[in-house]
């Protein structure tokens, strides 16, 4: 079907194409889908036939930041666009911030929309205030600007500001009364029959598919996904700079950092600029490795890479929670493994090498290791190797750095833990 004129003037008519935005299912709105969301406007923006855009909504929710943008694009749709929410089943939550954003809502019989109190995506507690009027804000502008009671938005997000009818719980309407209440524009039994509704009689839907990329990406920065490759690279990295010389953290590090910033890459939230910070943040930390204490560049390091993270994320909310939840497990982990390499001499755990090739002393034989002196092969924070006559030894400090190349004298044996110390120059 071909259809010509300005978009105002298909409007008049009734007829164009519509294009479809499906988040039901019970797909979860997340960082993904919101990239998918500004492609559907964004094409159907560009295209000279569309006269409408319509939500199909039938999700448990999702994150506030992502529903947010898909908030926003529905109040400003491109050239004017009609713009249509229709709830097939549920739309609560961070569907229901989406649902009251459009100008034309409806509900199919048995639908409901409401209950949108923000919680923590990763603990499920109750936001803070701050976080609580932020949501508010969103959801009572949405409402005002389309012309909705905005008491009920607020009831849909704040229990303390209840309803008459509605009382002690989250403000949550089923179909008749969205309807009742004026919410909704009116029932619809489907899609095609709200399109109508909406005042296009003649329309063809065009449904953007999601392509590979946008699917991969999807997932690599579901939050869950994306704090745990950052969690597990930065512990990859860590081990790698405390027992230098192994393969296997480094690798495994690089692999989960490439896939954080690849995901953020494929939902077009970070670029070049993002992942030449992370690449200087690791060399400057590597750096470090080199130069006794901690100093300028562990700290300029550690600020490229946290800052690298910080602009990639898809919105500052989520970035706050990759820091902080990196910070905290990755912190604690490291904290572990460096209390077991002291305490129980794991550097052979850690250490990933030809043991055929390595010398390695039988326990008969670890009492007669005491005293002799050899140098530091790799950096020792506080584990590493040193060679002694020839032959390689995974070591433990009592805690103190020492460089490689250092000099250092076997001091005590413990078990399968060889204690060195840095000789006096």
């Amino acid at each position: 079907m071909t259809l010509a004129g300005a978009p105002g003037a298909r409007a008049e008519n009734g007829s164009g194409k519509v294009y479809v935005l499906r988040i039901d299912n019970g797909q979860v709105i997340d960082p993904g889908l919101a990239q998918f969301a500004d492609r559907v406007f964004d094409e159907a923006g560009a295209d000279p036939d569309a006269v409408a855009i319509a939500v199909v909504l039938d999700t448990p929710g999702g994150y506030v930041e992502s529903a947010a943008r898909i908030k926003d694009r529905l109040l400003h749709p491109p050239n004017g666009l009609k713009t249509i929410a229709y709830v097939e089943n549920d739309a609560v939550s961070a569907g229901a911030l989406i649902a009251t954003a459009a100008e034309y809502l409806f509900m199919h019989p048995g639908a409901v929309i409401g209950a949108a109190e923000p919680r923590n995506a990763l603990t499920g507690e109750t936001a803070d205030y701050k976080s609580l009027s932020v949501v508010v804000n969103y959801f009572t502008s949405a409402a005002e600007y389309r012309k909705r009671d905005p008491n009920i938005a607020r009831a849909f997000v704040d229990k303390d500001h209840p309803m008459p009818w509605q009382t002690d719980v989250l403000l949550t309407l089923d179909y008749q009364k969205a309807v009742a209440t004026g919410y909704a524009n009116g029932v619809a039994d489907s899609l095609h029959d709200a399109i109508r509704q909406a005042g296009i009689a003649q329309f063809q839907l065009v449904e953007p598919q999601w392509t590979f990329s946008e699917q991969v990406g999807r997932v690599l920065t579901t939050p869950w996904v994306a704090i745990l490759l950052l969690v597990v690279g930065v512990i990859a990295f860590g081990i790698e700079f405390m027992q230098p010389g192994l393969t296997g953290p480094a690798a495994l590090g690089i692999v989960c950092l490439t896939l954080f910033f690849l995901g953020n890459a494929l939902v077009g939230t970070a670029g070049w600029v993002e992942i030449a910070l992370a690449i200087s943040g690791l060399v400057l930390l590597g750096v470090e490795l080199f130069t006794p204490g901690f100093g300028i560049f562990g700290l300029a390091g550690i600020v490229a890479f946290g800052g690298a993270i910080f602009l990639a994320a898809p919105s500052a909310g989520l970035a706050w929670r990759y820091l902080t939840w990196t910070t905290v497990a990755s912190a604690f982990v490291l904290f572990a493994v460096i209390r077991a390499i002291s305490r129980r001499g794991l550097g052979k755990v850690l250490t990933l090498k030809d043991t055929a090739k390595d010398w390695s002393a039988q326990a008969e034989d670890r009492a007669r290791l005491v005293g002799r002196e050899g140098v530091s092969l790799t950096v020792l924070r506080p584990a590493g190797t040193a060679v002694f006559d020839d032959q390689r030894l995974d070591v433990v400090t009592e805690g103190e750095f020492i460089p490689a190349g250092v000099p250092v004298k076997i001091v005590r044996v413990e078990g399968t833990r060889i204690v060195v110390r840095a000789m006096a120059k």
